[in-house]
Parts: C-alpha cells; sequence; structure tokens
C-alpha cells in the first residue's frame, strides 16, 4: 500500500486536464512544484500514436528529474481517448523526490480520471520509456510467470507423452 503525500493538482493543471480529452493533445509532463502538481510541457498530435511516441515522450525526459507522462493513444473507449500514463523516477535522483512522485502517483490518475488510463509504466530509464521500451513493457505482461525446475520437467514430461 502506497502513501498519500497530500500533494494535489493545481487549478491550472485540472483546467488543463479537462481540454486534453477533445483530442489534439498527444501527450503531457506533469512534475511536483511548491508542493503542487503543474504542467510542465505537452506536445500536439502529428502523426500516428506510434509515430509521435519518441518525438514526444523523449524530449520530455530529463536526467535525475521524476516526472509523469500522458501519452494519449489513438484507441478510445465510452469516456474517449486512452491514454497511457508513465512514472519516469531516475534510480539518481533525490530520494526525497523519488518518493514524493511514488506518493502521488495515486492522486495524479485520480486527477487525471483513471477511466482513461489504459495501460501504465514505472520506469528508471530513459532506455525503458522510449517506443520499444513500450513494446517490451507490453510483452512481459503477456509473458507467461517463470517455472521452476519440477513444473518444467513435469511440463517436458506432459508434452512428450501427447
Amino acid at each position: 500500500m502506497s502513501h498519500q503525500t497530500g500533494i494535489q493538482a493545481s487549478d491550472d493543471l485540472k483546467l488543463f486536464f479537462a481540454t486534453v480529452k477533445d483530442g489534439n493533445v498527444r501527450a503531457l509532463k506533469v512534475g511536483i512544484e511548491n508542493e503542487q502538481l503543474v504542467l510542465l510541457d505537452h506536445k500536439s498530435v502529428k502523426g500516428t500514436w506510434d509515430e509521435d511516441y519518441d518525438r514526444c515522450v523523449l524530449d520530455m525526459v530529463e536526467p535525475k528529474q521524476p516526472c509523469y507522462i500522458f501519452y494519449r493513444l489513438d484507441s478510445m473507449n465510452n469516456q474517449g481517448y486512452e491514454w497511457l500514463f508513465i512514472s519516469y523516477s531516475p534510480d539518481d535522483s533525490h530520494t526525497r523526490q523519488k518518493m514524493m512522485y511514488a506518493g502521488t502517483r495515486t492522486t495524479i490518475k485520480l486527477e487525471f480520471g483513471g477511466g482513461h488510463i489504459l495501460d501504465e509504466m514505472f520506469t528508471t530509464l530513459k532506455s525503458e520509456v522510449c517506443l520499444a521500451g513500450y513494446w517490451k513493457h507490453k510483452e512481459t505482461q503477456h509473458a507467461s510467470a517463470p517455472l521452476t525446475l519440477a513444473e518444467t520437467e513435469l511440463k517436458e514430461v506432459k508434452q512428450n507423452t501427447q
């Protein structure tokens, strides 16, 4: 269970969240400043979601600086466009920052609207944030759980008896 920090979204960020649902914004970056969640950057839609991905997301990631990134996909549900939520917290950032961002992750998703978030990633490296990193994340979500030696042997026996 994560502990909440009490940090809330600024009024400007709440207003921006209301406007991004129209589909013109591809990505937005949110950070914590003066004990508030604030909009740090946003990018407009130029192409399809996968064409825009690296252009938008990689520009938003800075060394030693945690942030949240919301990335709009082209798919929709009954609430509108679906979004990817990326929580970026580099290992070499200050411990206090990492703790604040970890403790505010639930708050930011609720402020944005959890029903819009299709998928989420927690990343610590820039290489995990790129499109190739996202595809790897998707692969690991659908991979089967690792097997013990006994389970592997049992699986081989079952395959050989069929």
